[in-house]
């Protein structure tokens, strides 16, 4: 096999991971609506959900050490330069789900998602700026097609609701947060193979959720999912379909298609949120939102179709 066709099968194979992560972390609306349904409060569902993600990897790469003999990386073995990014990427992921859920209370979840999803902009200019990584025309058109698709895919209901001025600055700091562990996944902590860096940063952030639990007296709250089926059902979809299946793709696929690329494709997440929210919620989408997701799918077919060959800095040698 040519280098070329190696590079074409690793870019397809990582626009598929970020894909299937962009359609696992779309559920999370309509998962987090029952939940609500069912009494369980946003600190609770994200602590779950961060537990169980980290308990997934733990025993994956439990089962690959009994079947292939693989023996997960220790926490000795990782260098101090990745210590401290992946560590920082957990709080972020704290930070990042905390801040957005306050928003959703604040703000219209609309406008909410339309100031986060700012966020691969941010990522392909600092990709560029302090990474060497090279966009080409078209795909500087995908980020501009994506990014109009996603301002109608979230303003199309035409309900955005009252400017919070706190709502929306959580709301950016969740995107600059996102921005930072995009970048820290690619760059900061790519020597941790991505099962283990799945499970260091869920698992940091889950253990960050029960201290703040605990510090402000809501640690009675976490109990919640298991006092009935109808609240236990959605924090474990959220665990599972939400948090480990496609934390541990989007890792995988930034490493193999390079932070904005990767981005650029993430914006898919939304139309699946807006699509589950039709079938399970009844809440129709408008023919504005229609033509926004249409426009961010030609987005992610022009930016794997269209364009030069990823450079070698886009795709550096990373262990997995």
């Amino acid at each position: 096999m040519t280098d070329r066709s190696r590079d074409g099968s690793s870019g397809l194979a990582g626009a598929g991971l970020v894909v299937l992560a962009a359609v696992c972390f779309g559920t999370l609306g309509p998962v987090t609506r029952f939940a609500d349904d069912a009494g369980v409060g946003s600190l609770a569902i994200v602590a779950w959900r961060a537990a169980i993600g980290a308990s997934v990897m733990l025993l994956l790469l439990l089962s690959l050490r009994q079947i292939a003999g693989r023996r997960p990386l220790g926490i000795r073995a990782i260098q101090t330069r990745d210590r401290w990014f992946i560590g920082t990427a957990s709080m972020a992921n704290l930070v990042l789900n905390l801040a957005m859920f306050i928003a959703f209370v604040r703000i219209e979840i609309g406008l909410a998602l339309l100031v986060f999803y700012s966020y691969p902009a941010f990522v392909a200019i600092a990709s560029v700026l302090w990474f060497g990584d090279r966009l080409d025309p078209v795909r500087w058109g995908a980020l501009g097609l994506a990014m109009f698709g996603l301002v109608l895919t979230l303003t199309g209901s035409g309900d955005l609701g009252q400017l919070d001025a706190l709502g929306i600055g959580l709301s950016f700091l969740a995107a600059l947060t996102q921005a930072f562990y995009v970048l820290a996944a690619r760059h900061g902590f790519a020597r941790i193979p991505p099962i283990e860096s799945a499970a260091l940063t869920m698992g940091g952030a889950a253990l960050g959720y029960v201290v703040i639990a605990t510090a402000t007296g809501q640690l009675s709250s976490l109990a919640a999912p298991v006092e009935s089926i109808g609240a236990l059902w959605p924090v474990l979809v959220a665990g599972f379909v939400g948090a480990a299946i496609p934390t541990l793709a989007f890792i995988t696929g930034i490493r193999m298609l390079g932070a904005p690329r990767a981005a650029i494709l993430a914006t898919l997440e939304p139309v699946v949120g807006v699509a589950l929210a039709a079938w399970l919620l009844g809440e129709q989408p408008g023919a504005t939102q229609l033509i926004g997701g249409a426009l961010i799918l030609v987005a992610a077919v022009v930016l794997q179709l269209g364009g030069q060959r990823p450079s070698v800095a886009e795709h550096e040698a990373v262990a997995t």
